[in-house]
Order: C-alpha cells, then sequence, then structure tokens
C-alpha cells in the first residue's frame, strides 16, 4: 500500500505552501513596512498585499462557503497558478527587492525571508528530483 502514502517531502511542501508560507510573509512584510522608509517601505507594502491577496483567495471563499460561481474560480486559479508556486514566489520577490533598496531596516527580516524561501524552494526541488 506506499502506492496511497504520499512522501513526508511532499506533505510538508503542501503544507508550507498552502498554510504557512503567505501568512509568514504577511508577518515579515508588515513589520518591513512599518520599520523601513523610501523604497524598501514600498517594496513591503507591495509584498504585504500580495500576500494578503493571495491569503483572501486561498481561505476566503471556504470560510465564505462559495464554493461555485466566479470569485472561487478565480481564486483557484490564483492560488493553483504554476503548481501553486507563482503566488508564493511572486509575492517573495518585492520583499527580497526591500532587502537591497535604499531605507530598510532590520536585517533580520532578510534572513528569516531567506530561511522560509530555501525552505519552500528547497522541498519544491526535493519533490522534484524524488
Amino acid at each position: 500500500m506506499e502506492f496511497f502514502r504520499p512522501s513526508p517531502a511532499i506533505m510538508a511542501l503542501i503544507s508550507l505552501q498552502t498554510f504557512f508560507y503567505l501568512p509568514i510573509l504577511i508577518v515579515l512584510s508588515a513589520c518591513r513596512t512599518g520599520a523601513a522608509t523610501g523604497a524598501a517601505r514600498a517594496l513591503g507594502g507591495l509584498t504585504l498585499a500580495i500576500a494578503l491577496i493571495g491569503a483572501a483567495a486561498h481561505f476566503g471563499p471556504p470560510l465564505l462557503n462559495l464554493y461555485t460561481g466566479p470569485l472561487p474560480q478565480i481564486a483557484s486559479t490564483l492560488t493553483k497558478a504554476g503548481g501553486g508556486m507563482a503566488l508564493p514566489l511572486v509575492a517573495s520577490l518585492p520583499l527580497l527587492a526591500s532587502g537591497l533598496a535604499p531605507g530598510r531596516a532590520w536585517r533580520w527580516l532578510d534572513w528569516a525571508h531567506g530561511l522560509a524561501l530555501c525552505a519552500l524552494l528547497g522541498l519544491w526541488g526535493w519533490t522534484r528530483l524524488v
């Protein structure tokens, strides 16, 4: 019955990708937006907006008991693009850039984001190889 038992790496990727990565980005980008100035603040705000839209698209329709119609279809398209990797990566890009922009604050945010991004990409790569 090994056929019906998914690998732990796949389960970890699905959990991180679906339930943890965007909320982590929301917290990190909110901290960057509050502490930084100038371009770093704007890029942190962009990540915050993308991550909030992504979280709303993922959790909103089931929370509102919407399973049919255009809204759940659009939300599903948004969250499932690129095998579920497009949204987390698009949301990460501005936060990554904000670490290099003038006005950044709290360097530990970049380390925490880098660690989360490496975990996501590492699990994704591992599931592609195995």
